[in-house]
Protein backbone atom coordinates (compact mmCIF):
# COMPACT_ATOMS: atom_id res chain seq x y z
CA UNK A 1 0.00 0.00 0.00
CA UNK A 2 1.40 3.22 -1.00
CA UNK A 3 1.79 6.42 1.69
CA UNK A 4 -0.05 8.90 1.32
CA UNK A 5 2.50 12.16 1.94
CA UNK A 6 0.49 14.69 5.01
CA UNK A 7 -2.66 12.40 4.65
CA UNK A 8 -3.46 13.39 8.81
CA UNK A 9 -2.78 17.16 8.04
CA UNK A 10 -4.79 17.08 4.85
CA UNK A 11 -7.88 15.37 6.65
CA UNK A 12 -8.11 17.89 9.23
CA UNK A 13 -8.36 20.82 6.89
CA UNK A 14 -11.66 22.57 6.35
CA UNK A 15 -11.62 21.76 2.45
CA UNK A 16 -11.38 17.68 3.06
CA UNK A 17 -14.02 18.20 5.63
CA UNK A 18 -16.46 20.62 3.78
CA UNK A 19 -16.22 17.80 0.51
CA UNK A 20 -16.37 14.59 2.44
CA UNK A 21 -19.29 16.34 4.20
CA UNK A 22 -21.22 16.93 0.58
CA UNK A 23 -20.26 13.12 -0.07
CA UNK A 24 -21.93 11.96 3.01
CA UNK A 25 -25.00 14.00 2.41
CA UNK A 26 -25.28 12.82 -0.94
CA UNK A 27 -24.56 16.37 -2.18
CA UNK A 28 -21.52 15.63 -3.95
CA UNK A 29 -21.13 18.78 -6.50
CA UNK A 30 -20.48 17.75 -9.64
CA UNK A 31 -17.41 21.30 -9.55
CA UNK A 32 -15.42 22.12 -7.20
CA UNK A 33 -12.64 24.47 -7.32
CA UNK A 34 -9.44 24.52 -4.68
CA UNK A 35 -7.64 27.42 -4.53
CA UNK A 36 -4.17 26.67 -3.14
CA UNK A 37 -0.31 27.22 -3.57
CA UNK A 38 0.52 24.25 -1.83
CA UNK A 39 1.02 21.04 -4.34
CA UNK A 40 1.59 17.92 -1.55
CA UNK A 41 -1.28 19.12 0.05
CA UNK A 42 -3.15 19.53 -2.96
CA UNK A 43 -2.10 16.23 -4.29
CA UNK A 44 -2.82 14.67 -0.92
CA UNK A 45 -6.58 16.29 -0.59
CA UNK A 46 -7.26 15.10 -4.72
CA UNK A 47 -6.31 11.89 -3.44
CA UNK A 48 -8.36 11.43 -0.54
CA UNK A 49 -11.28 13.00 -2.31
CA UNK A 50 -11.57 10.15 -4.80
CA UNK A 51 -11.11 7.81 -1.71
CA UNK A 52 -13.81 9.29 0.01
CA UNK A 53 -15.97 9.16 -3.13
CA UNK A 54 -15.79 5.15 -3.52
CA UNK A 55 -14.96 4.39 -0.19
CA UNK A 56 -17.56 5.39 2.58
CA UNK A 57 -14.70 6.09 5.11
CA UNK A 58 -12.02 6.93 2.84
CA UNK A 59 -10.26 4.13 4.72
CA UNK A 60 -7.11 4.06 2.91
CA UNK A 61 -7.14 0.26 3.18
CA UNK A 62 -9.67 -1.80 1.28
CA UNK A 63 -9.87 -3.05 -2.50
CA UNK A 64 -11.25 0.63 -3.48
CA UNK A 65 -8.93 2.66 -1.85
CA UNK A 66 -5.63 0.83 -2.97
CA UNK A 67 -6.69 1.18 -6.69
CA UNK A 68 -7.03 5.27 -6.03
CA UNK A 69 -3.44 5.31 -4.40
CA UNK A 70 -1.61 3.41 -6.99
CA UNK A 71 -3.77 5.24 -9.64
CA UNK A 72 -5.08 2.17 -10.71
CA UNK A 73 -8.89 3.13 -11.12
CA UNK A 74 -10.12 3.20 -14.46
CA UNK A 75 -12.82 6.13 -13.62
CA UNK A 76 -10.23 8.64 -11.79
CA UNK A 77 -8.36 11.25 -14.24
CA UNK A 78 -5.52 13.13 -13.57
CA UNK A 79 -5.00 15.98 -15.47
CA UNK A 80 -2.88 19.02 -16.23
CA UNK A 81 -0.27 17.84 -13.90
CA UNK A 82 2.83 18.89 -15.67
CA UNK A 83 3.96 22.45 -17.47
CA UNK A 84 2.88 21.49 -20.61
CA UNK A 85 -0.01 23.34 -22.63
CA UNK A 86 -3.39 21.66 -22.09
CA UNK A 87 -4.84 22.19 -25.69
CA UNK A 88 -8.51 22.73 -26.75
CA UNK A 89 -8.70 18.94 -28.89
CA UNK A 90 -7.61 17.77 -25.04
CA UNK A 91 -10.48 19.53 -23.40
CA UNK A 92 -12.54 18.16 -26.41
CA UNK A 93 -11.62 14.44 -25.42
CA UNK A 94 -11.83 15.18 -21.70
CA UNK A 95 -15.24 16.45 -22.22
CA UNK A 96 -16.24 13.75 -24.81
CA UNK A 97 -15.08 11.10 -22.37
CA UNK A 98 -17.20 12.55 -19.51
CA UNK A 99 -20.11 11.84 -21.29
CA UNK A 100 -19.51 8.27 -21.61
CA UNK A 101 -20.52 5.45 -19.41
CA UNK A 102 -18.29 4.87 -16.10
CA UNK A 103 -16.06 1.54 -16.55
CA UNK A 104 -17.08 0.15 -13.37
CA UNK A 105 -20.78 1.55 -13.32
CA UNK A 106 -20.53 4.53 -10.47
CA UNK A 107 -18.87 7.77 -10.35
CA UNK A 108 -16.25 9.47 -12.64
CA UNK A 109 -13.71 11.92 -11.36
CA UNK A 110 -11.19 14.18 -13.10
CA UNK A 111 -9.06 16.05 -11.04
CA UNK A 112 -7.38 19.26 -13.09
CA UNK A 113 -4.10 20.95 -10.97
CA UNK A 114 -2.70 23.95 -12.39
CA UNK A 115 -5.63 25.31 -13.91
CA UNK A 116 -4.88 28.47 -13.81
CA UNK A 117 -2.66 27.79 -16.73
CA UNK A 118 -5.31 26.65 -19.20
CA UNK A 119 -6.24 29.50 -21.46
CA UNK A 120 -9.30 30.82 -22.27
CA UNK A 121 -9.90 28.58 -25.11
CA UNK A 122 -10.18 25.06 -23.27
CA UNK A 123 -11.38 26.56 -20.03
CA UNK A 124 -14.02 27.61 -22.76
CA UNK A 125 -14.44 24.37 -24.02
CA UNK A 126 -14.90 22.89 -20.40
CA UNK A 127 -17.86 25.49 -19.43
CA UNK A 128 -20.79 23.63 -21.36
CA UNK A 129 -19.80 20.69 -19.31
CA UNK A 130 -20.38 22.65 -16.20
CA UNK A 131 -22.76 24.38 -17.60
CA UNK A 132 -24.86 20.83 -18.07
CA UNK A 133 -23.58 18.39 -15.61
CA UNK A 134 -23.67 14.18 -16.89
CA UNK A 135 -24.61 12.67 -13.78
CA UNK A 136 -22.23 11.13 -11.09
CA UNK A 137 -19.36 12.85 -13.31
CA UNK A 138 -17.22 15.16 -10.89
CA UNK A 139 -14.43 17.84 -11.63
CA UNK A 140 -12.29 19.14 -8.95
CA UNK A 141 -10.17 22.06 -10.27
CA UNK A 142 -7.32 23.53 -8.59
CA UNK A 143 -5.22 26.41 -8.70
CA UNK A 144 -2.87 28.74 -7.00
CA UNK A 145 -4.77 31.99 -7.92
CA UNK A 146 -8.19 32.46 -9.63
CA UNK A 147 -6.73 36.07 -11.51
CA UNK A 148 -6.54 34.25 -15.31
CA UNK A 149 -9.65 31.45 -14.42
CA UNK A 150 -12.95 32.80 -16.63
CA UNK A 151 -15.60 34.42 -14.23
CA UNK A 152 -18.15 32.02 -15.95
CA UNK A 153 -16.01 28.59 -15.21
CA UNK A 154 -15.99 30.08 -11.45
CA UNK A 155 -19.54 30.98 -11.23
CA UNK A 156 -19.99 27.04 -12.11
CA UNK A 157 -18.34 25.61 -9.23
CA UNK A 158 -18.19 25.45 -5.66
CA UNK A 159 -14.88 27.34 -4.03
CA UNK A 160 -13.10 26.03 -1.31
CA UNK A 161 -9.97 27.40 -0.12
CA UNK A 162 -6.77 24.94 1.55
CA UNK A 163 -5.81 27.09 4.13
CA UNK A 164 -2.46 27.18 5.44
CA UNK A 165 -1.58 25.23 8.37
CA UNK A 166 -0.17 25.77 11.91
CA UNK A 167 3.29 25.85 12.46
CA UNK A 168 3.27 23.49 14.60
CA UNK A 169 1.84 21.25 12.29
CA UNK A 170 3.95 21.53 9.68
CA UNK A 171 6.77 20.64 11.70
CA UNK A 172 5.45 17.76 13.03
CA UNK A 173 3.99 16.54 9.62
CA UNK A 174 7.72 17.38 8.47
CA UNK A 175 9.20 15.46 11.68
CA UNK A 176 6.89 12.12 10.77
CA UNK A 177 8.03 12.47 7.14
CA UNK A 178 11.54 11.95 8.23
CA UNK A 179 13.15 15.22 8.35
CA UNK A 180 15.30 15.87 11.28
CA UNK A 181 13.79 18.09 14.58
CA UNK A 182 16.00 21.25 13.69
CA UNK A 183 15.29 21.11 10.29
CA UNK A 184 11.83 20.55 10.41
CA UNK A 185 11.60 23.38 13.14
CA UNK A 186 13.39 25.91 10.52
CA UNK A 187 11.15 24.85 7.63
CA UNK A 188 8.04 25.33 9.54
CA UNK A 189 8.98 28.46 10.55
CA UNK A 190 9.52 29.82 6.92
CA UNK A 191 7.01 28.02 5.02
CA UNK A 192 4.09 30.81 5.88
CA UNK A 193 1.75 27.18 6.50
CA UNK A 194 2.63 25.78 3.18
CA UNK A 195 4.06 22.19 3.39
CA UNK A 196 5.74 22.08 -0.10
CA UNK A 197 7.89 24.85 0.89
CA UNK A 198 8.05 23.83 3.68
CA UNK A 199 9.72 20.62 3.22
CA UNK A 200 11.56 22.67 0.30
CA UNK A 201 13.47 24.61 3.17
CA UNK A 202 14.13 22.18 5.71
CA UNK A 203 16.31 19.64 3.33
CA UNK A 204 17.36 22.43 1.38
CA UNK A 205 21.37 21.79 2.07
CA UNK A 206 22.09 25.00 0.55
CA UNK A 207 19.38 27.16 1.49
CA UNK A 208 21.37 30.22 3.68
CA UNK A 209 23.66 30.45 0.87
CA UNK A 210 20.50 30.56 -1.44
CA UNK A 211 18.74 33.30 0.76
CA UNK A 212 22.34 35.41 1.06
CA UNK A 213 22.10 35.49 -3.13
CA UNK A 214 19.21 36.53 -3.12
CA UNK A 215 19.40 38.88 -0.51
CA UNK A 216 22.35 40.02 -2.07
CA UNK A 217 21.27 40.69 -5.25
CA UNK A 218 18.66 42.78 -4.14
CA UNK A 219 20.40 44.56 -2.42
CA UNK A 220 22.90 45.32 -5.08
CA UNK A 221 19.97 45.68 -7.96
CA UNK A 222 20.00 49.57 -8.69
CA UNK A 223 18.81 50.00 -12.64
CA UNK A 224 18.00 48.01 -15.53
CA UNK A 225 21.89 48.03 -16.88
CA UNK A 226 22.38 45.44 -13.53
CA UNK A 227 19.94 42.85 -14.96
CA UNK A 228 22.13 41.65 -17.78
CA UNK A 229 25.00 41.16 -14.87
CA UNK A 230 22.38 39.36 -12.42
CA UNK A 231 20.46 37.42 -15.15
CA UNK A 232 23.38 34.80 -15.77
CA UNK A 233 23.93 34.20 -11.69
CA UNK A 234 24.00 30.36 -11.13
CA UNK A 235 20.03 31.10 -9.13
CA UNK A 236 18.48 31.52 -12.14
CA UNK A 237 19.99 27.79 -14.10
CA UNK A 238 17.47 26.17 -15.38
CA UNK A 239 17.76 23.03 -12.40
CA UNK A 240 17.48 26.28 -9.28
CA UNK A 241 15.07 29.34 -10.60
CA UNK A 242 11.95 27.58 -9.11
CA UNK A 243 13.73 27.41 -5.96
CA UNK A 244 14.87 30.83 -6.03
CA UNK A 245 11.41 32.05 -7.12
CA UNK A 246 10.61 30.22 -3.29
CA UNK A 247 13.92 32.50 -1.85
CA UNK A 248 12.44 35.59 -3.47
CA UNK A 249 8.71 34.96 -1.80
CA UNK A 250 10.23 34.28 1.47
CA UNK A 251 12.64 37.56 1.67
CA UNK A 252 9.96 39.92 0.51
CA UNK A 253 7.51 38.59 2.88
CA UNK A 254 10.02 39.34 5.62
CA UNK A 255 10.43 42.62 4.05
CA UNK A 256 6.79 43.21 4.61
CA UNK A 257 7.28 41.82 7.92
CA UNK A 258 9.98 44.71 8.73
CA UNK A 259 7.46 47.13 7.26
CA UNK A 260 4.62 46.21 9.42
CA UNK A 261 6.95 45.70 12.77
CA UNK A 262 6.32 41.94 13.00
CA UNK A 263 8.81 38.87 13.96
CA UNK A 264 11.13 38.41 10.88
CA UNK A 265 10.99 34.17 9.99
CA UNK A 266 14.97 35.41 8.52
CA UNK A 267 15.89 36.61 12.01
CA UNK A 268 19.68 35.87 11.07
CA UNK A 269 19.51 37.87 7.91
CA UNK A 270 17.62 40.91 10.08
CA UNK A 271 20.34 43.54 8.60
CA UNK A 272 20.15 42.26 5.06
CA UNK A 273 15.89 42.75 4.99
CA UNK A 274 16.41 46.26 6.64
CA UNK A 275 18.53 46.80 3.80
CA UNK A 276 16.19 45.86 1.60
CA UNK A 277 13.15 47.44 3.23
CA UNK A 278 14.84 50.64 2.42
CA UNK A 279 14.31 50.07 -0.97
CA UNK A 280 10.82 48.62 -1.64
CA UNK A 281 7.74 50.24 0.06
CA UNK A 282 4.84 48.35 1.38
CA UNK A 283 3.31 48.87 -1.87
CA UNK A 284 6.44 47.51 -3.93
CA UNK A 285 6.79 44.58 -1.99
CA UNK A 286 3.24 43.79 -3.39
CA UNK A 287 3.92 44.10 -6.91
CA UNK A 288 7.29 42.34 -6.20
CA UNK A 289 5.64 39.25 -4.87
CA UNK A 290 2.85 39.46 -8.30
CA UNK A 291 5.85 39.31 -10.30
CA UNK A 292 7.53 36.19 -8.93
CA UNK A 293 3.37 34.56 -9.35
CA UNK A 294 3.79 35.43 -13.06
CA UNK A 295 7.36 33.72 -13.17
CA UNK A 296 5.72 30.98 -11.54
CA UNK A 297 3.38 30.79 -14.43
CA UNK A 298 5.49 31.12 -17.02
CA UNK A 299 8.25 28.71 -15.94
CA UNK A 300 4.88 26.23 -15.77
CA UNK A 301 4.24 27.46 -19.49
CA UNK A 302 7.60 26.38 -20.79
CA UNK A 303 9.30 30.09 -20.80
CA UNK A 304 13.04 29.64 -20.98
CA UNK A 305 14.54 30.32 -17.40
CA UNK A 306 16.71 33.39 -18.77
CA UNK A 307 13.47 35.35 -19.92
CA UNK A 308 12.05 34.46 -16.96
CA UNK A 309 15.23 35.87 -14.65
CA UNK A 310 15.27 38.68 -17.32
CA UNK A 311 11.42 39.68 -16.51
CA UNK A 312 11.49 39.45 -12.93
CA UNK A 313 14.51 41.63 -12.47
CA UNK A 314 13.37 44.57 -15.10
CA UNK A 315 10.15 44.16 -12.56
CA UNK A 316 11.53 44.70 -9.57
CA UNK A 317 13.75 47.83 -11.14
CA UNK A 318 10.32 49.10 -12.19
CA UNK A 319 8.49 48.71 -9.31
CA UNK A 320 10.84 49.60 -6.71
CA UNK A 321 11.12 53.32 -8.53
CA UNK A 322 7.35 53.22 -9.43
CA UNK A 323 6.37 52.31 -5.75
CA UNK A 324 8.82 54.72 -3.81
CA UNK A 325 7.18 55.85 -0.46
Amino acid sequence: MNELRYADEVRRSSAYRSIAADIDRGEFSHAYFIRSEDKDAVDTLFTLIAMKAYCKDGCGKCAECHKVLVRSKPDVKYLAEGNENFSVAEMTEVTEDAGMTAFEGGRKLYFFKNFENLADAPQNKLLKTLEEPFEKVHFILSAASTATVLPTVLSRVKQVVLAAFPQEEVKNALIKDGVPPDRAERGAALSQGNLTRAREFAVDEDFSRHVSEVTDLLSELKTSADVYRFVKEGIFSKERIDRTLSMFELVFHCVLSFHLGRPMALSDKADAVRRIAEMYSVAAVGEASDAVVTCRARLKANCNATNVADYLLLKLVEVKYKCRS
